[in-house]
This record gives structure tokens, C-alpha cells and sequence, in this order.
């Protein structure tokens, strides 16, 4: 539940875990690092990054820089005069921009074109008329009549009505995708921000600081200015709050644990406080910013995707990450238990993560894969000939109209007539539903359940697939009575411990797949556990089935359908290709929603 608390003078809305009888509040603090009032910004930012970033006093240029010279967020400066002259900007400091982690660059520097979709012949290379990427965030209506204007996540800006065009990142190499834009209130010049935190500005928007180049512990995921354009806000993931120019800190989420991350802020029109919205619909508020209610306790279909204030523009949808993992003890893989965006992009951000987990220290780490269901489809594949029986239309390969929407493929139960279950897709059953089962339902609407069949699920026309393989290894977030070895499969020469696959849901619905070598079925019940699956199957095991690839647009192509896989760990039997030429067993697919 979401409750108030009055805490040093502001409203906070506090979140409380109902799993959990402690309340967990923010432990934020200002960080004032301007040294003269009359000439520094002050920036603020919360106690939950200030161990990620080593000099809070780096995070913007100097005063006189920043208000007079464009920089690269390395202090770099760039003449306004010859910087982007050409068609290809920058030539020699475009080749120091790439090295850079977040470009800051004034609107002077790049190419100062105003222009429409009526004019699309003058409008700029980076794609204004037949996007590029997938349009992610808005700036608001310009004073000078109605209009607006779309950011695409590589850069692109679009322009309508009394939008007027100031530049755009549209076909320059970025070092991390933009998540979010804001606009000056006046319109004349906006600010697109990237998940690293870099700040890019245009017109009249001034460059107050950045995260750009810092190590950060979640990505930024929003922005919102400030009512004069004096100063932004950067909101990440985890609700850690970055304040720059005349923007005050007035709290945040940062190390509290959410169930959900945060998505998106609002200001208040005054500027003195703020909202933040987190995928569950939880709702935070921060200074003069009041709680009117929230959908945290409410069941919804959707995950919410940002927040709006009346008479303020609203924030962003951003990158939707789960929450890191514990690990084993130390001696693990670089990495472990930290998520890692694999795949394609579902519009402005990742909709799968993946990371490695050791089942306990010591152990062989096992490959995991997380999949935000909200805005990705799960589809069944039979495999030709005989797993199982029958002619299906998705068959033996993810067909060439999925492709272009791929994510990641990965292997199914074992041999149908061996898995003390059913197959059901397309209308056909070739095996009989087992009751009893654990079962993988998929609807029509592309979302899946696991769950016991004839207690969880069962047949209705809202159903397209079941693939059915054993007993329920996780019920209830509980693993399995029975975790003996004959109860999970044949194994190769009798190695108990061996290549084990399986897949989960979480409370929301989001899928996860586990597959490693080394596993017994306890170490892939704790693995699914871990990762936070609250019912799961067993999937394939031994070491030639166990395989989950992910896909994304092949460099150079300019169609999405011409993809390239990698595969979840070293050590996979079969690679990429598998799942995109021809398999003759069934497996399993994730498409963008």
C-alpha cells in the first residue's frame, strides 16, 4: 500500500511492501555543489548515486563554459561556428564524440533547420518524415499556436503545427538511446536526455549538467524542466532524482525497494515539487506535490507508462528493468545477477534482460532471461514432423512476418509423447491435456500463464496454445515437494547433474527463463525462485536441448526481418540459426507487442 508520511517539512508518499512489516523510506540528501551562489548552479542529487559518481563537482561544465561555449560532457569545447558545418558533423571532433559517453552540445552546433512534414525536402538527414526509430516522448504545445513535437529514440525530432525545429541527434551515432525530452515553456528550444543521463540542447534550452559519463545505478528513465528554464530534473529507474540550474531537490525514491520501477515525473506548475509514477502505478510526491491517489493497490491490465500534471508536460516512458539479483558469494562471473539489456528494442527501450546465476557458491552459472510481458507476445512453434503430430502454420521456424518483431526463441518441453503432458495450438490437440499438468497457456492476445491445468488454467476460446511438460516445479513461489531426480527426466548416462531448462512468471506476469549446465532440479527451482518466478515448469533438459537465443535487427540492414541472435551463455548446443532455418522440436518465441 501506499501511505503519507510528513517528513522535514514536505509530503512524501511512502511506499510499504505488503510482504513486508517494515516501512522503507528515502534517505536523501541535498548535495550542494556550487561553491558562489552569484556564479554556479547548484546541483543536487540523492545518496543513492552519490557512491556511483565519483565527483559530484564534474557533473556540469563551469559556469562560464556552460553559459557561453557548448561542451562535450569530457569539458571539450565546441565551436558553434565550424561544428556541424559539413554533412557529416564534426568530421574530426564528431570522431572524439563518438568515444564520449553522453554529447552535450549547444544548439548553435548543429544544423539550424525550421521545418515541418509539409517541407520535407529541407528537413534534415535525420529521417523527419519516415522515422527511423520509434517515436518515444513529446514536448508540449508552443505558445505561438498549437503544436508539438516527437522524439525518436535515436535522436530524431519531428515537428508539428507551431513546433519549431532547433536540431536534433537523428542519424549521429549515440552512445546509449534518448528516453525523453522537455521543452522551454516559451517554446523556443527543448533538451532530449539519454538513459545514461547525457543532455543534448537546442534553441534556447541552456545545458546546466548532466549524469553523461557517470556510473549510475539504474538508467535515467525522465525528464521535466523547470517553469522559467532555468533548471531539469532527471529521474532513474529506481526513482533516484538529479537536480541542475535553478532545480531543487525535494526528495526521492533512490534506496528504497520498489516493487515496480518508476517510469516517468511531473512538476507541479509552480516548480516546487514533483511526481513520480512507477509501472505498477504507484505514485510518489515530492515538495508541494499532492497525493490524489494512485493504482498500486488496484489491478489493471497495462503496466502504466508515465504521469501527467495538469497544465504540465508529462514524463516518458523508460527503460522498465528487474530488480538485480543476490548472488552466491563472491568468485562469480563479472556481472552476475546484474541485468543487462539483450534484443531489440519494444519502442524507446529493452523489453528483455539477461544475467548469469550461480545456484550456490561454487556452482556453474546458469543463463537467465527476463521478459517485460506488457509489451511482448509469446507464441508456440510446432516442430515438423512429429513434435508433434500434424501440419501447423507456425512450424519448424519463426515465420518471416514474426521476424521483424523477434526477441528471443528458445527450446520447449521435452518429446511430446514424453512429457506427461499435452500439446494444444491452432485448434489441434495431437496429445491430450493431462489435468494436473504444468502447463504454459497463451492467449490470443499473445500473454502467457503457467499454472496447474484444470486448477489455474484450462481450455476456453481465449486460449491459442498449451504446451504441457510434467508437474509444476514452483507453485505458489514454493518449489516442488518432490524434487527427486526420476521426477524431472531421463538424464544422459545417468549424470543427475546436467544441462535443466525452465520457465516462470513473476507476480506481474513478466516471463523467465532459466537454462544452465550442472543442474540438478533443486538448483533450477532456486534459480527460478530467485529470479522471481511464482509458478514454473521444467523445460528440456541434457545438453543438446537447452537453448534460448536472442535476436536483433543485423547490422547494416535497414529491414528488422534480417536479424542476428545471440545465445543466452557459452556452451549452448545449438546457436542462433536454430530457430530461424529449421527445428524439429517445438519451441517457443517472444515477439515485440
Amino acid at each position: 500500500m501506499y501511505e503519507f508520511a510528513r517528513q522535514q517539512g514536505h509530503d512524501h508518499d511512502r511506499y510499504h511492501d505488503d510482504d513486508d512489516d517494515h516501512h522503507h523510506g528515502p534517505a536523501d540528501h541535498h548535495h550542494d555543489r556550487a561553491a558562489n551562489a552569484a556564479h554556479h548552479r547548484s546541483a543536487h542529487h540523492d545518496d543513492h548515486h552519490a557512491g556511483d559518481i565519483a565527483a559530484v563537482d564534474v557533473l556540469h561544465a563551469s559556469p562560464e563554459s556552460h553559459l557561453h561555449t557548448p561542451m562535450l560532457s569530457d569539458g571539450t569545447p565546441v565551436n558553434p561556428k565550424t561544428f556541424g558545418k559539413t554533412s557529416a558533423p564534426g568530421l574530426p571532433m564528431w570522431d572524439r564524440l563518438t568515444r564520449v559517453t553522453a554529447a552535450v552540445l549547444m544548439a548553435a552546433a548543429l544544423c539550424g533547420f525550421l521545418a515541418s512534414p509539409a517541407t520535407a525536402d529541407s528537413a534534415p538527414a535525420s529521417g523527419r518524415i519516415t522515422p527511423s526509430s520509434p517515436r518515444i516522448g513529446t514536448g508540449p504545445v508552443a505558445p505561438s499556436g498549437p503544436g508539438y513535437w516527437l522524439l525518436g529514440n535515436d535522436g530524431g525530432i519531428f515537428t508539428y503545427g507551431a513546433a519549431n525545429f532547433y536540431g536534433s541527434m537523428g542519424g549521429q551515432a549515440l552512445f546509449r538511446p534518448t528516453v525523453c525530452m522537455a521543452s522551454m515553456v516559451n517554446g523556443r528550444g527543448y533538451w532530449l536526455v539519454g538513459s545514461d543521463g547525457g543532455i543534448f540542447t537546442y534553441g534556447a534550452a541552456s545545458f546546466y549538467g548532466s549524469t553523461g559519463g557517470k556510473a549510475l545505478a539504474k538508467p535515467v528513465v525522465g525528464m521535466a524542466s523547470t517553469p522559467d528554464g532555468g533548471g531539469y530534473w532527471l529521474v532513474a529507474s529506481d526513482g533516484g532524482i538529479f537536480s541542475f540550474g535553478d532545480a531543487s531537490f525535494y526528495g526521492s525514491t533512490g534506496g528504497m525497494a520498489l516493487t515496480k520501477p518508476v517510469v516517468g515525473m511531473t512538476t507541479t506548475a509552480s516548480g516546487n515539487g514533483y511526481w513520480l509514477a512507477a509501472q505498477d502505478g504507484g505514485v510518489f510526491t515530492f515538495g508541494d506535490a499532492t497525493f490524489e491517489g494512485s493504482l498500486a493497490a488496484t489491478p489493471h491490465n497495462a503496466s502504466v507508462a508515465g504521469i501527467a500534471g495538469i497544465g504540465r508536460p508529462g514524463g516518458c516512458q523508460g527503460t522498465v528493468v528487474p530488480t538485480d539479483l543476490p548472488v552466491p558469494g563472491a568468485g562469480g562471473p563479472l556481472g552476475e545477477g546484474q541485468w543487462t539489456p539483450a534484443a531489440r528494442f519494444v519502442g524507446p527501450t529493452p523489453a528483455v534482460y539477461t544475467t548469469t546465476l550461480r545456484p550456490y557458491p561454487g556452482g556453474s552459472p546458469a543463463g537467465i532471461a527476463w521478459t517485460d510481458m506488457s509489451r511482448a507476445d509469446l507464441k508456440l512453434y510446432a516442430g515438423p514432423p512429429s513434435q508433434p503430430a500434424g501440419h501447423f502454420a507456425a512450424s519448424g521456424q519463426v515465420a518471416g512476418s514474426d521476424r521483424s518483431r523477434l526477441l528471443a526463441a528458445f527450446n520447449s518441453g521435452f518429446q511430446v509423447t514424453g512429457s506427461g503432458g499435452g500439446f494444444y495450438s491452432e485448434g489441434q490437440m495431437p496429445v491430450p491435456l493431462r489435468t494436473g499438468a504444468a502447463s504454459l497457456v497463451i492467449y490470443n492476445n499473445g500473454k502467457a500463464q503457467i499454472g496447474m491445468w484444470g486448477r489455474d488454467v484450462g481450455l476456453s476460446p481465449d486460449v491459442a496454445s498449451v504446451r504441457q511438460n510434467l508437474n509444476l516445479l514452483v507453485d505458489g513461489g514454493r518449489p516442488a515437494a518432490d524434487l527427486s531426480i526420476p521426477a524431472w527426466g531421463a538424464v544422459i548416462y545417468g549424470i543427475a547433474s546436467t544441462w535443466r531448462s525452465g520457465i516462470g512468471t513473476d507476480r506481474y506476469g513478466n516471463l523467465i527463463y532459466v537454462g544452465g549446465p550442472n543442474l540438478l532440479p533443486s538448483d533450477l527451482a532456486h534459480l527460478l525462485l530467485v529470479a522471481g518466478a511464482v509458478e514454473a515448469m521444467e523445460l528440456d533438459i541434457n545438453p543438446q536441448w537447452v537453448t534460448l537465443s536472442t535476436y536483433a535487427t543485423a547490422p547494416g540492414q535497414a529491414n528488422p526481418a534480417v536479424v542476428t541472435g545471440q545465445n543466452l551463455i557459452g556452451g549452448m548446443y545449438f546457436g542462433p540459426d536454430r530457430f530461424i532455418t529449421s527445428s524439429e522440436r517445438d519451441f517457443l518465441a517472444t515477439l515485440a507487442g
